[in-house]
């Protein structure tokens, strides 16, 4: 998915990974993966990125950021798998009715996405559609989309990264042996997607991708919600 849009890798992947390794396991994981992808797929369009769009969203994206990674430190897992089910399920609903289709935004939006997106990323490393949303309804260009949002996710990997560090979450070992089991599976998955990103219809794939998500939102939901109803019974 990153391969071919630019973004995704921890929207797929999350929902996937939870029903196998904690929340705390997984979000670090898949930073680890974020920031590698980034890199390859940021740094060969540097030309093309809008630096004008990543100084709106700056600002709002640290501040929901920082939040991000105090919920997720403090607030006990299975309310934020629930919320993360939640979220996943109505922004894939909506992808579904509404067509992969964007609309016109003005500049003022840059505030409530960039800190949605930066307490998303935070806690569930899912931020990119919300980026998405904003930069899709500012760029009309989609060589600039894709590497003004490449860009950013690789900047907030960057201080996600220090962020997480200062909070041990990297102290788990079990974070950097499962990142070191991923990688090489990543770094194929994103060769076949660049590789596909002009052969196939990208359109159809995303639409494959949000009923798959549906039904890995539902089971997060259903498997979260049966948690915290056994710790209240």
């Amino acid at each position: 998915m990153y391969g071919m849009t630019g973004f995704g890798s921890s929207i797929v992947a999350i929902p996937m990974l939870t029903q196998l390794v904690p929340l705390r396991t997984a979000t670090p994981v898949m930073l680890v993966l974020d920031l590698v992808a980034g890199m390859l797929v940021g740094l060969r369009n540097l030309n093309a990125v809008q630096a004008r769009e990543l100084g709106r969203l700056g600002p709002w994206l640290c501040i929901g950021l920082v939040l991000g990674v105090t919920v997720l430190v403090s607030v006990p897992e299975k309310p934020l798998e629930l919320i993360l089910g939640v979220c996943l399920l109505c922004y894939s609903l909506w992808r579904v009715m509404s067509r992969g289709e964007f609309r016109r935004i003005g500049g003022g939006w840059a505030l409530p996405l960039g800190f949605l997106g930066g307490c998303l990323t935070a806690v569930f490393g899912t931020g990119g559609p919300v980026y998405t949303i904003y930069l899709a309804g500012r760029l009309s260009d989609a060589d600039q989309r894709r590497a003004t949002i490449s860009t950013l996710i690789t900047l907030t990997a960057i201080a996600r990264l220090l962020l997480f560090s200062m909070s041990g979450l990297y102290r788990n070992p079990a974070v950097l042996h499962l990142a070191g089991w991923l990688l090489p599976c990543g770094a194929v998955g994103l060769v076949i997607g660049a590789r596909l990103r002009n052969a196939i219809s990208t359109g159809s794939v995303l639409m494959l991708l949000w009923i798959v998500l549906i039904i890995a939102a539902l089971s997060l939901i259903v498997r979260s919600a049966s948690g915290i109803y056994s710790i209240f019974s």
